[in-house]
C-alpha cells in the first residue's frame, strides 16, 4: 500500500473497487469549493460522482488520502492510469491563490511522490511525459479542456510551488533528462528521441560530426558505442545501440 503518513486516511469504495497503477505524474486540481478534506470525501461518496481524487487539502493545509496511490482514480480524463490526483480547497469561481498552509502540504506531498513513487522532479512535457502539473496544462487530462486550478495558482505552481519542491529535495534531488524510447533509438530511424540522445552524446563530448539531426546513421551509431566503451564495456555491451543502462548514463529516462 502507498499512504502518505501526514494524511488522515479517508478510504472511499473506489480504493478496493479500481485497477491497481504505477504513478509516473502528480497533477494539482481545484474543487472549486471551499471544502475540508472531510466533505470532500463524503462529495466523491455522493450518488452519481463519477470523479475521485486520491488527496483532498483544505484551506488550513489538512490532509486527506481518499484512495492509495497504487490504485486508480479517476480526476484525470487519459491520464487516469498514471497519475497521482491531489484537490484543493478554492473558491467557486477556482479564482484564488493556495494558502501558504495548502503550499506548505502540496511541497510536502510532491517530496513523498517523488521518494514513494520515483515520479521524476520536472514539469511534464506532454500529456504522457513523467513529472508534475497542474490540471489545466494539457487537454487530454481533461474531458473537455479546463481551467482548474485558476490563473493564480497556475502562477503560483511556476513561480513558487514547483521551485519550493526542487528546494525541498536537498541532496535527493537528480536532475532528469529528457524521455526516450528505446525502439525509437535504432539504427535507420529518424525522430526526436535520436536527437534527444545525439544531445547527449555531445554533452558528453563524443563527436557526431552533423550534429544534432535526429538520424541515427553511422556517426551516431559510433558516438555510442564510443560511451559504452568508456564505460569499460565490451562486445555486445558496446554495439553502438544503448540499452537501459546506456540511457541512463546519458541522462536520459526510458518510458
Amino acid at each position: 500500500m502507498a499512504r502518505y503518513r501526514e494524511a488522515t486516511w479517508l478510504p472511499i469504495p473506489e480504493n478496493t473497487a479500481q485497477p491497481r497503477i504505477t504513478p509516473t505524474q502528480l497533477i494539482l486540481h481545484s474543487a472549486a469549493a471551499p471544502w475540508s478534506p472531510e466533505r470532500l470525501r463524503d462529495f466523491w461518496n455522493e450518488r452519481g460522482v463519477t470523479t475521485e481524487s486520491h488527496f483532498g487539502v483544505g484551506y488550513d493545509g489538512a490532509v486527506g488520502q481518499f484512495v492509495d496511490t497504487n490504485v486508480r482514480a479517476d480526476a484525470n480524463a487519459s491520464a487516469n492510469n498514471r497519475a497521482i490526483s491531489v484537490e484543493s480547497a478554492a473558491n467557486t469561481q477556482n479564482s484564488d491563490p493556495w494558502t501558504s498552509g495548502q503550499l506548505d502540504t502540496l511541497v510536502d506531498i510532491m517530496v513523498w511522490a517523488h521518494r514513494t513513487h520515483g515520479i521524476p522532479a520536472r514539469v511534464c512535457r506532454s500529456d504522457t511525459d513523467p513529472g508534475f502539473g497542474t490540471h489545466r496544462m494539457f487537454r487530454k487530462w481533461s474531458l473537455s479542456g479546463t481551467e482548474c486550478p485558476g490563473n493564480a495558482r497556475a502562477k503560483q505552481f511556476t513561480d513558487t510551488l514547483f521551485p519550493r519542491f526542487l528546494g525541498a529535495l536537498g541532496d535527493d534531488f537528480v536532475p532528469v533528462g529528457p524521455t526516450v524510447a528505446l525502439e525509437n533509438l535504432k539504427y535507420g530511424v529518424t525522430n526526436a528521441d535520436v536527437a534527444d540522445l545525439q544531445r547527449s552524446l555531445i554533452e558528453r563530448g563524443e563527436e557526431i560530426p552533423a550534429g544534432v539531426t535526429g538520424y541515427y546513421g553511422d556517426q551516431t551509431r559510433a558516438a555510442v558505442a564510443s560511451f559504452q566503451r568508456k564505460q569499460g564495456w565490451t562486445g555486445s555491451d558496446a554495439d553502438g545501440i544503448p540499452g537501459i543502462e546506456t540511457c541512463r548514463r546519458l541522462g536520459l529516462t526510458v518510458a
